[in-house]
């Protein structure tokens, strides 16, 4: 990249990421919109799925615009509008370009004429990159779902979550706990025996 095309990219505020599939559908391309000090609109691509090369220097959008214009005159147009922005470099950045035209409803395929696409109304286009460029609202945090039909698994989920890392001990009481019997048959009960106690000799008398 040359040192033109890098004070050009610091300058300018990436505004959104997109992707796209290129013209003929065999490749996604990735490409940024954003907008330098001066305001100005611009486009860049920054990747391709294929190995096809392509040049990744930020383009106006206003620059886009006048040659449209240029080429529109009430005719189907395609992809080599955009050659004089690239003249001298890759070959495949006109087509890639045109690819991320399509992608944000700036042209469209032509009913009248294959291979070829009628230009759209920008409107949408610069409305929505407006609140890009003023800045999003910040996210307001969603309401806590109640248990339903649909909704119970996450319910469950958000209740482990709010439950604490560490839970009490379980503390035994002091008094001890009956013993459990033994598996097996029970022995038979011993009969008892009368403890035979020897009597005492009699004296004898003289």
């Amino acid at each position: 990249m040359s040192k033109k095309a890098t004070a050009t990219e610091a300058l300018v505020r990436v505004l959104k990421n997109g992707t796209c599939p290129n013209l003929s559908g065999k490749s996604t391309l990735s490409y940024r919109i954003g907008v330098n000090d001066a305001g100005e609109i611009m486009l860049q691509l920054v990747g391709n799925s294929n190995p096809g090369c392509f040049n990744n220097e930020w383009v106006k959008y206003a620059d886009v615009q006048e040659l449209l214009t240029k080429h529109d005159q009430g005719k189907a147009i395609t992809s080599y509008a955009l050659v004089p922005l690239y003249r001298g470099k890759s070959t495949n950045s006109p087509s890639f370009l045109f690819a991320v035209l399509k992608q944000e409803g700036l042209v469209q395929l032509s009913a009248s004429k294959k291979r070829c696409y009628d230009r759209c109304s920008d409107a949408a286009f610069l409305a929505s990159i407006g609140k890009l460029i003023e800045g999003k609202p910040a996210a307001v945090q969603a309401p806590k779902a109640k248990a339903g039909k649909n909704n119970k698994e996450k319910v469950a989920s958000d209740a482990v979550a709010q439950e604490p890392a560490e839970k009490p001990l379980d503390v035994p009481d002091s008094k001890p706990s009956p013993e459990v019997a033994k598996r097996g048959r029970p022995k038979k009960a011993q009969p008892m025996v009368d403890a035979v106690v020897p009597q005492a000799e009699q004296a004898e008398t003289s």
